[in-house]
């Protein structure tokens, strides 16, 4: 359920985005908005895949051992995994920069990397948390 609401968030973002039918193919990896579109367009049924095996070998696990520690605990939880995410998107971005772009360009894609790891997380919690 929780991939299928962040999902579907996200393509009525992209769906109903005034850029929707010039997004193509060419636009993917020039690290702009409207290449992040084009991806997540032609590429969901292979990201909801993905999605639905993170949340059954991932997330899953980790709700429930989330259910049953304190509440530190669970804050303590909750901010490991907002550094997991930024670590995995700073070596995302590293690995995707091209040093030409300079190293602000590096630091937007990082941010919002990071930006969409942490709002995926916190949607499927927020879904985790109303069907608990």
């Amino acid at each position: 359920m929780p991939p299928f609401v962040g999902f579907s968030l996200y393509f009525l973002g992209v769906r109903y985005s005034p850029d929707y039918f010039d997004l193509n193919i060419g636009l993917i990896g020039k690290g702009t908005l409207a290449g992040f579109m084009a991806y997540y367009k032609l590429a969901l049924p292979l990201l909801f895949a993905v999605a639905v095996l993170t949340q059954l070998l991932i997330i899953i696990p980790i709700w429930r051992s989330l259910l049953k520690k304190s509440r530190t605990g669970k804050i303590l939880t909750v901010l490991l995994l907002a550094f997991i995410c930024a670590v995995l998107a700073a070596g995302m971005s590293y690995a995707s920069w091209d040093t030409t772009t300079g190293r602000h360009h590096l630091l937007m894609v990082f941010e919002f990397m990071t930006a969409i790891q942490w709002f995926y997380w916190l949607i499927n919690l927020f879904i985790l948390y109303l069907l608990e």
